[in-house]
């Protein structure tokens, strides 16, 4: 049986109070300009779907735990109204790496079927969740599994200097340098953090646009002993990085509200090029 870290029992307790029924899919920031002149606002969205096509989130505090923009100097909360479209329109004081950043409420699904799970759990190479889930002696379907999101953009103003870093949520995908100033002609490197400690052998899939309207590079890169990969770089343009990782509830939290697994979903989104 492969252990894995269960989620901390306050967090799950909080988290189910946001339940609804619709299913989970890549969850990310996308901003309307990665590279910005000195003093111009940030303006980006908030998207869930597929393959970097999906539906817009407006602003709404209530699904969201915390939601950032964090530069050299400080980390601040990202501020709206209520149904703001886009969620992110804020200005700014200062050149270099700004990251937003966006810690979700948590919402649950019904797995209807066996095979739906199946597919879903080997998507994300995370096959020891079925030799987990039989040894839990748990139902083929009508099973409940919480997920919360976790995203991340990098935007640059000015000269766009500065480094990515670990924010604080409980899965994260950290840059390991920074796509606006620095070589990345062999690809940008990133670590998956669960807890703030590298998270080792994560599957993270790789979405590439050279432009909103041109085809999708879908590809994937493992993560190493220590959690780190290298994403290819294909080419300007924009890019999306994803990755999923499983957790048991506390049997406490399985028996008060029926979630069986809890989902946890990373995202990070660049540019290379102008």
């Amino acid at each position: 049986m492969n252990t894995r870290t269960k989620f901390p029992a306050p967090f799950i307790l909080a988290a189910i109070l946001f339940a609804n029924a619709v299913s989970a899919h890549e969850y990310w920031i996308e901003p309307d300009v990665y590279r910005l002149e000195s003093g111009a606002n940030i303006v980006a969205e908030v998207k869930v779907g597929a393959d970097f096509n999906g539906d817009t989130y407006a602003y709404f505090p209530d699904n969201f735990i915390s939601f950032d923009v964090t530069d050299s100097v400080e980390t601040r909360p990202i501020e709206g109204r209520i149904g703001d479209s886009p969620a992110i329109d804020i200005q700014t004081t200062r050149d270099g790496l700004h990251v937003l950043s966006q810690f979700s409420s948590t919402s649950k699904l019904t797995w209807k079927t066996y095979q739906e799970f199946e597919e879903f759990v080997k998507l994300h190479g995370m096959d020891w969740v079925l030799e987990t889930h039989a040894e839990r002696g748990l139902p083929d379907s009508g099973f409940e599994e919480a997920y919360t999101r976790f995203s991340k953009s990098l935007v640059a103003l000015g000269n766009g200097a500065g480094a990515d870093s670990y924010t604080g949520m409980f899965f994260e995908l950290v840059a390991g340098a920074n796509p606006y100033t620095d070589d990345t002609s062999n690809g940008l490197p990133v670590t998956v953090l669960f807890e703030g400690n590298p998270l080792p052998d994560t599957l993270i899939h790789v979405f590439y646009r050279a432009n909103p309207d041109s085809e999708v590079v879908k590809s994937a890169v493992l993560a190493d002993a220590t959690g780190q990969a290298v994403i290819p770089d294909f080419g300007d343009g924009e890019y999306m990085v994803n990755a999923v990782y499983m957790v048991v509830p506390f049997p406490q939290d399985v028996a008060r509200t029926g979630v069986v697994w809890h989902s946890l979903w990373a995202s990070l989104t660049f540019q290379f090029g102008d």
